[in-house]
């Protein structure tokens, strides 16, 4: 991983967190936010995208990249649906890092099953980062045991856990595509098209959703809080846009995934400092293992 691409992705980092900062006194996004906000971002970038396709050509883009882009959508939803059921079934302060963590190493196991080498000290690296993120918005330690995981909330989050393993994979497998296919775009350009595509496509795939389970009072709550919504998907889609311009400079998609994770480093500080929130043993060694998961899975 180049320190260009790690980079950027620890710059999103920062603005992830430091979104989650400002929204945490809001209210919680739910259905009609996120729809909002990818709307919002697919409508702001539609213009570049009729661009591009003039660029490439909309013919010439395969059907297996439509099905890239269409299991990501449905990847995003997972996670999006798990975690607001969690949410419900849990306490935060787990359901939180629990989803944040296991993907580092299940987006592993995914990435090594295509074929992307993994050495020992990354699996090593993987592990340390994981527990760290589950240390970290503990008390105190002895809130670390099987019983508190042992729950409907952790079920769910290992259901948004999985969300983010297939987007982030396919997310990986689609701008390869479109890097090694189309020679009329730079990776920039790759980048911002994927992202107001994949937006159209969690759009399509929430909306159905919604319809199928009888919940189409979130699409109208979405035009009614149009103009939050649409400052955070502002937000979202530099984050993640970020991260799927950092994908193009790296051959595995593990190290960005495990990277993303500084975040939370960030969130504690930046809790500190903003909410004054206080500073615990428990986050004390969660930052550490952290810090030391990432500098042995990336730097050794």
């Amino acid at each position: 991983m180049t320190l260009y691409a790690a980079l950027l992705v620890i710059f999103s980092a920062l603005l992830h967190a430091g979104w989650n900062i400002l929204g945490k006194s809001n209210n919680g996004s739910g259905y009609s936010f996120t729809l909002g906000a990818s709307l919002s971002q697919f409508l702001l970038l539609s213009p570049f995208i009729a661009w591009c396709f003039i660029q490439v050509g909309i013919s010439n883009i395969s059907v297996h990249f439509w099905w890239l882009l269409g299991i990501s959508a449905i990847g995003q939803v997972i996670y999006l649906v798990g975690l607001l059921r969690a949410y419900k079934n849990g306490d935060i302060g787990v359901i939180y890092p629990i989803a944040r963590a296991l993907p580092v190493l299940m987006v592993g196991l995914g990435a090594w099953a295509l074929g992307q080498s993994l050495d020992l000290t990354a699996w090593f690296g993987f592990a340390i980062l994981t527990l760290g993120c589950l240390l970290v918005p503990l008390k105190t330690l002895k809130g670390l045991s099987v019983s508190a995981y042992a729950n409907r909330g952790v079920f769910w989050a290992f259901i948004a856990a999985i969300g983010t393993t297939i987007y982030s994979i396919v997310d990986k497998e689609g701008i390869n595509w479109l890097v090694y296919e189309t020679t009329a775009l730079t990776s920039l350009h790759i980048a911002v098209l994927y992202l107001g595509l994949q937006t159209a496509g969690i759009t399509l795939m929430l909306v159905m959703w919604l319809v199928f389970t009888k919940q189409t009072h979130e699409i109208a709550l979405a035009w009614k809080y149009r103009y939050h919504s649409t400052a955070a998907g502002l937000m979202m889609g530099l984050t993640y846009g970020i991260v799927l311009y950092a994908m193009t400079m790296v051959e595995n998609v593990s190290y960005v995934v495990a990277l993303r994770q500084v975040s939370i480093i960030f969130g504690v500080f930046m809790g500190m400092w903003f909410l004054k929130e206080p500073w615990l043993n428990s986050r004390i060694l969660g930052v550490l293992l952290v810090c030391s998961g990432l500098v042995i899975a990336l730097a050794l």
